[in-house]
Formats: structure tokens, sequence, C-alpha cells
């Protein structure tokens, strides 16, 4: 989880077009592990990776450091590196091992690299961030045994306690690997827990893994009971007519909820523009924005401008030339799955993070999907994870429905707790979307 919160941190404030934000290498200098800079950059601040609000206030302060050590007027004066200043550092070629919360991790040193920073940069950083001892500027860039590779800077390396290590055997690679992926896919064995091997589906419910056919017959006795293929169905709600309805709060309801329609009938019908590079462009395609740059839309029915951040889409070279949308799989699995965007659906996302939703649009109108995903990307995904293929099928579902028919939407009132009370009322004061509660029934 550590590396997907990584992941939607770094697509914010790791933005190399943002000139107003700290840079990566200051990040990293101030924050390692590299693999978790930014991570630790908004733990420092009491912020949580996983949280929108709080990664929004993440980049303010990265802003307003950046203002800070602009501010100062310094100029760069390069750093003469001496032969004491790879002490306590690895050769590259060599293999190497550390601990970090209580795992072991190796990785292979594959290339250094000596960056170009100055020491007053990096003297003036410890006292705005109250550090203590000088961050040196090399770099290596390592690979792991399970394959992932990163970027580790000096600093970080002399302050762990890493050491030597042979290398790993073909057959001790093949099982990193091999746990890498199946921890990506979310599979271990049913039975015994382990990840070391490649997983075997069980065929009827194929909804669990086992290492092998011991491990499937060991766990049959427990299994069995649930062992069945399920499928969703939507059925009307049963709580409906309500016995006491509020006219004043149906109509407020009313009002909400027919503004969020027309947000989403007017983007999936592509009646909106945005504004790129300073020019009005209507019903632009997903690659013509930029990732993680902020815009400007106008759709037909609101006249209002909304202001959002393109984060729905990768297209730089983490995307490996490839559009990718891991940045919003991730964000859909930590935010989406909560049961208010389940039960509420299109509308609740328009009023709750209309950013997403119009990152979701771009997506779905150019590729028929709100979130395209290939394995090329810096990720390394073995392929889409069940549980990126599930949200994705429930949120592409959502759309279809509501671009065939612009009532076929959830109502966000129906399921909560107040309920909807413009149901079954005559007229325009009447709700015109659906009631309905999602029902597993067993496939026969």
């Amino acid at each position: 989880m550590s590396r997907q919160w990584e992941g939607l941190a770094a697509s914010r404030l790791c933005n190399a077009s943002d000139p107003t934000l700290l840079t990566w290498k200051q990040l990293k200098r101030s924050w390692g592990p590299t693999g978790y800079f930014c991570c630790n950059f908004m733990f420092s601040y009491g912020l949580k990776p996983y949280n929108l609000e709080d990664i929004d206030e993440a980049v303010a302060i990265s802003r307003g450091l950046k203002e800070m050590d602009d501010g100062e007027g310094r100029e760069d004066s390069e750093e003469v590196l001496t032969s004491d200043a790879m002490s306590g550092l690895p050769e590259v070629g060599m293999w190497i091992k550390y601990t970090i919360m209580d795992r072991e991790l190796r990785c292979k040193v594959v290339s250094h690299e000596s960056m170009d920073s100055c020491k007053d940069e990096g003297e003036y950083f410890e006292w705005v961030l109250g550090l203590n001892g000088y961050v040196d500027d090399h770099q290596f860039t390592v690979e792991y045994d399970d394959g992932d590779d990163d970027t580790l800077d000096g600093s970080f390396l002399k302050e762990i306690n890493w050491s030597y290590a042979p290398a790993p055997r073909k057959e001790e690679l093949e099982v990193a690997v091999q746990q890498r992926n199946n921890q990506m896919l979310g599979y271990c064995c049913q039975m015994c827990k382990s990840t070391s091997t490649k997983m075997l589906r069980c065929k009827a419910c194929k909804k669990v893994h086992y290492c092998d056919p011991a491990c499937q017959r060991k766990d049959w006795p427990t299994h069995q009971t649930a062992c069945v293929k399920e499928k969703v169905v939507l059925q009307p709600n049963p709580r409906y007519p309500l016995a006491n309805v509020q006219r004043k709060l149906a109509k407020s309801q009313k009002k909400m909820q027919k503004n969020y329609n027309s947000a989403v009938i007017d983007g999936l019908n592509g009646n909106f523009k945005i504004k790129i590079n300073g020019k009005w462009v209507r019903n632009p395609k997903a690659t013509d924005l930029e990732t993680s740059s902020r815009y400007e839309l106008i759709h037909n029915s609101k006249g209002k401008v909304v202001h959002f951040k393109q984060r729905a889409l990768v297209t730089g070279p983490h995307a490996n030339g490839e559009p990718t949308s891991c940045d919003l799989l991730m964000t859909m699995e930590l935010c989406l799955e909560d049961d208010s965007f389940n039960e509420g659906g299109l509308h609740y996302l328009v009023g709750w993070d209309d950013g997403t939703f119009w990152g979701m649009v771009l997506n779905f109108n150019m590729f028929g999907t709100v979130a395209p995903f290939n394995t090329a990307c810096h990720c390394k995904f073995p392929k889409m994870p069940p549980k990126y293929k599930e949200m994705r099928k429930k949120w592409d579902k959502m759309f279809s429905r509501a671009k065939a028919c612009s009532t076929d939407v959830q109502c966000m009132f129906a399921n909560t707790t107040t309920g909807c009370h413009s149901f079954g009322l005559q007229g325009e004061a009447g709700c015109r979307f659906k009631h309905d509660i999602a029902v597993k029934k067993v496939k026969k």
C-alpha cells in the first residue's frame, strides 16, 4: 500500500512542469528514502497521502517552501566531489541489503550519478526544515530482486545500516518476482496464505486462489459453502415510498440533483469546453490535457467555471508512451469504494469531486472506459488487478447507462438515512431517477 500512496502523492507533488513546487530532487534529499519521499513529506506535516484534501494542502506547503527558497536569491555553486564523498556508499554492480520497517530489501546497484546541486542549497534546506547533517548529492539507480527499480540518494544510504549481499540465485529472483506479482494482483493461497508460487484459481467460484491442488483439497471443507458464482442485480428499494415526506426537503433534493444531472448529460454528450494553453477547446480529447496540470472547464448548462486538475490519465514518461489511469484507479480504490459513492453513484461523484468526475468523463468519451489501463507503465503490473477490473466495470456501467438515458442514474439520496423525499410525488416535484438496491444472487 505504501507504493500506492507514493504514486498518488507523487502525481501531485512531483510535477516537473510546475515551477512553483519543490523539485523532486529537493524533496528526495530532505525526505528520503527515495521510494517513499512524497509520503514522508506529507507525514512530516501530519498529512495523509491517501486523502485528496491533505494532498492539496501538501502542494500548498511545497509552494510555500519553494517561494521561500526562491526569495533567498542564492546563486548555485558547484561542489567538488572527492573520494571521501563516496565513503560509506556501495559500488556499482554490487548487491546490497537493508531493512525498512522490519522488512529486508535486496537490490542491485545499477548505476551512480553525482548531482550538480550546490552545498549552499543543501545547508539552506537543513535550516528551513530543521534537519541535521549535510545531504549529499549522490544518486544511485537500483533494481530490486522483485524487478522494481528505484533511485536512492547518498544521504539515505549513509543513514541506513546497509551491507553487501551475495547475488541472488535465479530461483530466488523468480520467487521474488512471483511474490510481487501476486501481491499487486491481490492473490494469496486461501489455505496457507503463501504468495511465492503461481496461483491456481478455483474453477467453480473463480474467487479464491491456491498454491496447488493439495492446498485446495485441505481448504475444501471450509470453502465449499462459499463456493458459488454470484451476480449483482438491481431491485427496487422496499423502503419507498417514505411514510413521512417533507416537501421542503424534497424540493431542495430535487434542485440539487437537477444541477448534478445536467453536468452528467453535458459531459457525456461533449457539451463542454476546457481552456487549454489559453484557448477554449470544445469537447477535447483526454490526451489533449497534460497530467497533473490545472484547467478551467465550462459546461453548457452551467456558466460557472469549474476548476480541476487532470489526474485521471497519465501520459508522461511514467506511462511509457501508452496512456493509462493507474493513478485514477488508486484513487478509486482508496476513495470511491466508500458506501456513499457505491450508493450515491454519478450524482454524488459530481457533488463530492467534480475534478475526478470530469477526468473520468474525458476518458470515457475517448476510450469508452473511465480508466484505460496498460501494463507498459512504470508500475509494472503483470496484468490488470481483479479489484481494479471490478471497479472499472462498475463505473463504466454507470456511465453507459447515463449516456443511453439521462434518467437511468441512481438517486443520490435513495439509500441515505434521510432518504429521497421527492420519490412518488406527482409531476415536476417527483424524482426521476432510480431508487434501486444492489442484491447478490447465486448464478444457476
